[in-house]
């Protein structure tokens, strides 16, 4: 599993990258008029506003996401049927714990196989037809 970086890394990254642009930025604070540094710092005020009211919206965004991912889980998860989630190659992506015990295997140990794998060798060439058929015809 990838590790992330926690908050006050990711900030610090950030403060060194936009130090770093703006190093690279020829700006003479000493040579502006007042006008100019008044406009400079109404604009920077306003940006900061901006970027107050861009955080707050995301904040908003993630609280839906997690809403949206628990009602997610709810129904994939908790189903009392079994759900497997396939690629367009027939790879299993995602499964449910109720489709892993259908199929007598753990639940970790599905995700990456082929589908192709838990139907019988007879009903494979119908398993086919009918994934060809469904991709055709996106019915």
């Amino acid at each position: 599993m990838k590790t992330k970086k926690n908050m006050p890394e990711k900030v610090s990254e950030l403060r060194r990258q936009a130090e770093k642009k703006l190093a690279q930025s020829p700006a003479n604070i000493e040579m502006m008029t007042q006008e100019e540094t008044q406009r400079v710092l109404h604009e920077l005020r306003v940006h900061q506003v901006e970027l107050e009211m861009q955080n707050e919206e995301l904040r908003r965004s993630h609280l839906e996401l997690e809403a949206a991912r628990a009602s997610y889980f709810d129904l994939y998860d908790m189903a009392p049927v079994g759900y497997v989630t396939v690629s367009g190659k027939r790879i299993i992506l995602k499964t449910n714990l109720v489709a892993a015990n259908l199929l007598g295997v753990i639940r970790d140990s599905l995700v990456k196989r082929p589908f192709s794998q838990f139907i019988f060798e007879e009903d494979q060439g119908v398993f086919y037809l009918h994934w060809d058929k469904l991709f055709k015809s996106a019915e």
